[in-house]
Protein backbone atom coordinates (compact mmCIF):
# COMPACT_ATOMS: atom_id res chain seq x y z
CA UNK A 1 0.00 0.00 0.00
CA UNK A 2 1.21 3.09 -0.40
CA UNK A 3 0.99 6.31 2.20
CA UNK A 4 1.01 9.89 1.57
CA UNK A 5 4.12 11.69 3.28
CA UNK A 6 1.52 13.86 4.65
CA UNK A 7 0.14 11.42 6.70
CA UNK A 8 3.37 10.03 8.12
CA UNK A 9 4.10 13.83 9.17
CA UNK A 10 1.18 13.45 10.99
CA UNK A 11 1.18 10.36 13.15
CA UNK A 12 4.92 12.11 13.68
CA UNK A 13 3.33 14.68 15.20
CA UNK A 14 0.79 12.88 17.92
CA UNK A 15 3.43 10.63 19.00
CA UNK A 16 5.70 13.95 19.42
CA UNK A 17 3.30 15.94 20.94
CA UNK A 18 1.64 12.83 23.15
CA UNK A 19 -1.75 14.17 22.07
CA UNK A 20 -4.38 14.69 18.90
CA UNK A 21 -5.00 18.38 20.19
CA UNK A 22 -1.37 19.34 20.52
CA UNK A 23 -0.48 17.78 17.28
CA UNK A 24 -3.46 19.52 15.34
CA UNK A 25 -2.06 22.98 17.15
CA UNK A 26 1.29 22.38 15.78
CA UNK A 27 0.22 21.14 12.29
CA UNK A 28 -2.07 24.34 12.12
CA UNK A 29 -5.23 21.98 11.66
CA UNK A 30 -8.26 20.87 13.16
CA UNK A 31 -8.07 17.77 15.46
CA UNK A 32 -11.08 16.04 14.01
CA UNK A 33 -9.86 15.68 11.15
CA UNK A 34 -6.70 14.87 12.30
CA UNK A 35 -8.21 11.65 14.37
CA UNK A 36 -10.04 10.69 10.99
CA UNK A 37 -7.07 10.67 9.14
CA UNK A 38 -5.03 8.57 11.09
CA UNK A 39 -8.12 6.41 12.28
CA UNK A 40 -8.54 5.39 8.61
CA UNK A 41 -4.59 5.12 8.25
CA UNK A 42 -5.16 2.49 11.20
CA UNK A 43 -8.04 0.52 9.60
CA UNK A 44 -5.94 -0.08 6.25
CA UNK A 45 -2.89 -0.72 8.02
CA UNK A 46 -4.81 -3.53 9.99
CA UNK A 47 -3.11 -1.79 13.52
CA UNK A 48 -3.73 0.10 16.09
CA UNK A 49 -0.84 2.83 16.34
CA UNK A 50 -2.03 4.71 19.11
CA UNK A 51 -3.94 3.83 22.35
CA UNK A 52 -6.56 6.74 23.25
CA UNK A 53 -6.87 8.36 26.56
CA UNK A 54 -4.24 8.35 27.71
CA UNK A 55 -2.72 9.11 23.96
CA UNK A 56 1.20 6.75 23.84
CA UNK A 57 2.19 4.59 21.10
CA UNK A 58 1.61 1.18 20.37
CA UNK A 59 4.42 -1.33 20.16
CA UNK A 60 3.57 -1.06 15.75
CA UNK A 61 3.48 2.12 16.44
CA UNK A 62 6.58 2.71 17.52
CA UNK A 63 8.07 0.38 14.95
CA UNK A 64 6.26 3.14 12.37
CA UNK A 65 7.26 5.95 13.88
CA UNK A 66 10.56 5.40 13.35
CA UNK A 67 10.37 4.10 9.90
CA UNK A 68 8.30 7.41 9.39
CA UNK A 69 10.83 9.72 10.30
CA UNK A 70 13.08 8.28 8.75
CA UNK A 71 11.02 8.21 5.52
CA UNK A 72 10.67 11.98 5.94
CA UNK A 73 14.34 12.51 6.78
CA UNK A 74 15.31 10.44 3.42
CA UNK A 75 12.17 13.02 1.31
CA UNK A 76 13.67 16.44 2.58
CA UNK A 77 17.00 15.23 1.18
CA UNK A 78 15.83 13.99 -1.81
CA UNK A 79 14.33 17.90 -2.20
CA UNK A 80 17.52 18.85 -1.45
CA UNK A 81 19.67 17.20 -3.65
CA UNK A 82 16.84 17.57 -6.67
CA UNK A 83 17.45 21.52 -6.49
CA UNK A 84 21.03 21.07 -6.13
CA UNK A 85 21.37 19.00 -9.18
CA UNK A 86 19.35 21.63 -11.36
CA UNK A 87 20.81 25.04 -9.83
CA UNK A 88 24.13 24.11 -8.68
CA UNK A 89 25.56 23.65 -4.92
CA UNK A 90 25.49 27.30 -3.78
CA UNK A 91 22.09 29.73 -3.77
CA UNK A 92 21.08 32.69 -2.64
CA UNK A 93 18.22 33.71 -0.92
CA UNK A 94 17.12 36.97 0.31
CA UNK A 95 14.64 37.36 3.41
CA UNK A 96 13.32 40.44 4.86
CA UNK A 97 12.62 40.07 8.37
CA UNK A 98 10.76 42.50 11.18
CA UNK A 99 12.25 43.92 14.15
CA UNK A 100 10.03 41.22 16.68
CA UNK A 101 11.52 38.27 14.73
CA UNK A 102 15.28 39.27 15.02
CA UNK A 103 15.49 38.12 18.65
CA UNK A 104 14.28 34.20 17.79
CA UNK A 105 13.20 33.34 14.79
CA UNK A 106 16.08 34.87 12.31
CA UNK A 107 18.59 33.07 14.21
CA UNK A 108 16.84 29.75 14.52
CA UNK A 109 15.93 30.00 11.15
CA UNK A 110 19.35 30.64 9.61
CA UNK A 111 21.11 28.19 12.27
CA UNK A 112 18.61 25.42 10.66
CA UNK A 113 19.44 26.47 7.40
CA UNK A 114 22.86 26.66 8.42
CA UNK A 115 22.58 22.79 9.31
CA UNK A 116 20.63 21.62 6.83
CA UNK A 117 21.67 23.32 3.43
CA UNK A 118 25.50 24.87 4.52
CA UNK A 119 25.45 25.60 0.77
CA UNK A 120 22.62 28.63 1.01
CA UNK A 121 23.50 31.87 1.45
CA UNK A 122 20.68 33.60 2.75
CA UNK A 123 20.72 37.51 2.89
CA UNK A 124 18.52 39.38 5.28
CA UNK A 125 17.39 42.74 5.55
CA UNK A 126 15.36 44.49 8.99
CA UNK A 127 12.09 46.36 7.41
CA UNK A 128 9.43 47.80 8.43
CA UNK A 129 5.93 45.76 7.33
CA UNK A 130 4.97 48.28 4.78
CA UNK A 131 7.70 48.26 3.10
CA UNK A 132 8.08 43.97 3.56
CA UNK A 133 5.16 44.10 1.15
CA UNK A 134 6.65 46.56 -1.44
CA UNK A 135 9.70 44.36 -1.42
CA UNK A 136 8.27 41.00 -1.65
CA UNK A 137 6.16 42.69 -4.88
CA UNK A 138 9.11 44.49 -6.61
CA UNK A 139 11.25 41.24 -6.19
CA UNK A 140 13.87 42.87 -3.98
CA UNK A 141 13.40 40.17 -1.43
CA UNK A 142 12.04 36.47 -1.66
CA UNK A 143 10.31 35.62 1.46
CA UNK A 144 10.24 37.58 4.43
CA UNK A 145 9.26 37.44 8.09
CA UNK A 146 6.28 39.60 9.46
CA UNK A 147 3.01 39.55 12.08
CA UNK A 148 1.04 41.76 9.71
CA UNK A 149 1.28 41.35 6.22
CA UNK A 150 -1.91 41.69 4.22
CA UNK A 151 -3.30 38.43 2.40
CA UNK A 152 -2.82 39.12 -0.87
CA UNK A 153 -3.08 36.88 -4.15
CA UNK A 154 -0.19 35.21 -4.53
CA UNK A 155 1.44 35.04 -1.37
CA UNK A 156 2.05 32.11 0.46
CA UNK A 157 2.52 31.89 4.08
CA UNK A 158 3.24 29.10 7.31
CA UNK A 159 2.45 30.46 10.80
CA UNK A 160 5.92 30.05 12.95
CA UNK A 161 4.68 31.26 16.06
CA UNK A 162 1.38 32.39 18.20
CA UNK A 163 2.75 34.54 21.06
CA UNK A 164 0.49 35.76 23.65
CA UNK A 165 0.55 39.84 23.55
CA UNK A 166 1.89 41.27 26.97
CA UNK A 167 1.57 44.85 28.43
CA UNK A 168 4.91 46.81 28.75
CA UNK A 169 4.97 49.90 31.14
CA UNK A 170 7.81 52.10 32.77
CA UNK A 171 9.13 50.92 36.16
CA UNK A 172 7.67 53.72 38.18
CA UNK A 173 4.04 52.95 36.60
CA UNK A 174 1.94 52.24 39.50
CA UNK A 175 1.09 48.70 38.33
CA UNK A 176 4.73 47.64 37.44
CA UNK A 177 5.24 45.46 40.25
CA UNK A 178 2.02 43.36 39.33
CA UNK A 179 2.80 39.89 37.30
CA UNK A 180 -0.39 40.43 35.77
CA UNK A 181 -3.57 43.00 34.93
CA UNK A 182 -6.82 43.46 33.42
CA UNK A 183 -6.51 46.24 30.86
CA UNK A 184 -9.19 48.65 32.28
CA UNK A 185 -6.85 48.98 34.89
CA UNK A 186 -5.22 51.21 32.11
CA UNK A 187 -7.65 53.47 31.73
CA UNK A 188 -6.50 56.82 31.84
CA UNK A 189 -3.65 55.95 30.57
CA UNK A 190 -1.93 56.25 26.98
CA UNK A 191 -1.31 53.47 24.45
CA UNK A 192 2.16 54.01 22.70
CA UNK A 193 1.78 52.10 19.45
CA UNK A 194 3.66 51.72 16.37
CA UNK A 195 3.69 54.32 13.99
CA UNK A 196 0.44 53.22 11.18
CA UNK A 197 2.57 53.94 8.10
CA UNK A 198 4.79 51.81 8.87
CA UNK A 199 2.58 48.74 10.13
CA UNK A 200 -0.74 49.88 9.60
CA UNK A 201 -2.41 45.81 9.41
CA UNK A 202 -1.10 45.50 12.77
CA UNK A 203 -1.51 49.06 14.28
CA UNK A 204 -5.12 48.63 12.94
CA UNK A 205 -5.31 45.28 14.80
CA UNK A 206 -4.23 45.89 17.61
CA UNK A 207 -6.31 49.07 18.71
CA UNK A 208 -9.33 46.94 17.70
CA UNK A 209 -8.35 44.32 20.13
CA UNK A 210 -7.05 46.94 22.94
CA UNK A 211 -10.35 48.81 22.61
CA UNK A 212 -12.79 46.27 22.44
CA UNK A 213 -11.38 44.87 24.98
CA UNK A 214 -12.68 47.46 27.70
CA UNK A 215 -16.09 46.59 26.75
CA UNK A 216 -17.33 50.30 27.32
CA UNK A 217 -19.62 51.82 24.81
CA UNK A 218 -17.54 55.05 23.03
CA UNK A 219 -14.27 53.85 25.64
CA UNK A 220 -11.03 54.33 24.16
CA UNK A 221 -7.14 54.54 25.23
CA UNK A 222 -5.60 58.33 24.45
CA UNK A 223 -3.47 57.10 21.78
CA UNK A 224 0.05 58.05 20.62
CA UNK A 225 2.17 56.92 18.02
CA UNK A 226 5.84 56.33 18.43
CA UNK A 227 7.92 59.56 17.09
CA UNK A 228 11.19 57.25 16.70
CA UNK A 229 9.43 53.61 15.35
CA UNK A 230 11.39 50.34 17.11
CA UNK A 231 10.84 48.84 19.97
CA UNK A 232 14.62 49.35 21.04
CA UNK A 233 14.03 53.39 21.48
CA UNK A 234 10.82 52.50 23.37
CA UNK A 235 10.46 55.40 25.99
CA UNK A 236 7.53 55.14 28.54
CA UNK A 237 6.24 57.41 31.29
CA UNK A 238 4.50 56.54 34.47
CA UNK A 239 1.15 56.98 32.71
CA UNK A 240 1.57 55.45 29.57
CA UNK A 241 2.26 51.75 28.43
CA UNK A 242 2.58 49.81 24.87
CA UNK A 243 2.09 46.23 24.15
CA UNK A 244 4.43 43.80 22.83
CA UNK A 245 4.78 39.84 21.63
CA UNK A 246 6.07 37.68 24.37
CA UNK A 247 9.27 36.77 23.37
CA UNK A 248 9.99 40.74 22.71
CA UNK A 249 10.39 40.83 26.95
CA UNK A 250 13.35 39.25 27.16
CA UNK A 251 14.43 42.51 25.23
CA UNK A 252 13.09 45.32 27.47
CA UNK A 253 14.39 48.91 27.10
CA UNK A 254 15.85 49.26 30.71
CA UNK A 255 13.51 51.35 33.25
CA UNK A 256 10.49 49.19 31.79
CA UNK A 257 8.48 45.76 33.00
CA UNK A 258 6.34 43.61 31.27
CA UNK A 259 2.89 42.32 32.72
CA UNK A 260 0.61 39.16 31.37
CA UNK A 261 -2.82 40.90 30.54
CA UNK A 262 -5.72 38.71 31.91
CA UNK A 263 -7.90 39.60 29.04
CA UNK A 264 -8.55 37.96 25.88
CA UNK A 265 -6.60 38.94 22.94
CA UNK A 266 -5.60 37.41 19.50
CA UNK A 267 -2.24 36.33 19.43
CA UNK A 268 0.17 37.85 17.69
CA UNK A 269 1.07 35.31 14.65
CA UNK A 270 4.99 35.46 13.36
CA UNK A 271 4.57 34.40 9.37
CA UNK A 272 6.88 33.13 6.94
CA UNK A 273 5.74 34.69 3.64
CA UNK A 274 6.75 34.25 0.28
CA UNK A 275 5.73 34.68 -3.43
CA UNK A 276 4.84 31.05 -4.67
CA UNK A 277 6.11 31.90 -8.13
CA UNK A 278 9.49 33.59 -6.70
CA UNK A 279 12.39 32.46 -9.31
CA UNK A 280 14.91 31.72 -6.20
CA UNK A 281 15.55 27.77 -6.82
CA UNK A 282 16.70 27.71 -2.80
CA UNK A 283 13.11 28.74 -1.79
CA UNK A 284 11.90 25.06 -1.15
CA UNK A 285 14.76 24.83 1.44
CA UNK A 286 13.60 27.57 3.37
CA UNK A 287 10.39 26.83 3.68
CA UNK A 288 11.28 23.19 4.37
CA UNK A 289 13.81 24.49 7.22
CA UNK A 290 10.79 26.72 8.59
CA UNK A 291 8.52 24.43 9.18
CA UNK A 292 11.25 22.74 11.83
CA UNK A 293 10.80 25.76 13.68
CA UNK A 294 7.03 25.31 13.61
CA UNK A 295 8.03 22.17 15.67
CA UNK A 296 9.62 24.23 18.14
CA UNK A 297 7.76 26.52 20.93
CA UNK A 298 9.45 30.51 20.86
CA UNK A 299 11.72 30.95 24.15
CA UNK A 300 9.44 31.11 27.29
CA UNK A 301 9.85 34.26 29.48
Amino acid sequence: MAIDLRLLRYVVAVADEGGFQKAADRLHMAQPPLSRQIAALERELGVRLFERRPTRLTEPGKVFVEGARGLLADADTLVERTVRAAHGAVGRLRLGYVTSAAYWAVPTLLSAMGARHPGVRVETREMWSADLAAALERDEIDAALSRSLPHLPGLARLALAREDLVVVVAAGHRLAGRAELSLRELRGDTLRIIRRDIAPAFHDALLAALHGALHGAGERFPVEEEPVPGFRHLVLDDHAFTVVPRTLTRHLPPGTAALRVRDELPASVLELVWRENAPAPPLPLLVRAARTLTDRPAPAV
